[in-house]
């Protein structure tokens, strides 16, 4: 009798795990980047995963006057994170705005971080990193 609830809870268990969709298990081969939130740059972007990488589309636009500067960032890296590749758009000036496209050779994890540059050309704000997967 203990065995054939061990069986059927197991059965239970397996039914459950197969029903999950494919999203919960791995994460998507494409999608929209999402950068850490901050006034003063507007940034967008999408990735797909190819056999030669991650493509990235990124764009950056400078929305204040604050800065000399504004940037949005990619990195892609390998499973253990041990190399990592980027991919980056700089707007300079208010209502500039750029957009570049590339490919990360690197598949493991995708994340992405802003960054401004002051009138003196120095880094005056670096975010975070973003994880997109």
């Amino acid at each position: 009798m203990l065995r054939r609830i061990s069986v059927i809870a197991a059965s239970a268990a397996m039914l459950a795990i197969s029903a999950l969709p494919a999203s919960a298990a791995t994460h998507a081969n494409s999608g929209k980047l999402s950068f850490p939130g901050h006034s003063g740059i507007q940034d967008s972007g999408t990735y797909s995963k190819t056999s030669k990488g991650v493509k990235i589309y990124v764009c950056a636009k400078q929305t204040t006057s604050g800065n000399a500067a504004v940037a949005a960032v990619v990195v892609g890296t390998n499973a253990s994170g041990s190399k990592k590749g980027d991919i980056g758009a700089v707007a300079m000036g208010k209502g500039d705005k750029i957009c570049r496209s590339g490919t990360i050779p690197y598949t493991g994890h995708l994340k992405t971080y802003i960054f401004f540059i002051n009138s003196k050309g120095v880094k005056s704000y670096t975010s975070g990193y973003k994880k997109i997967y």
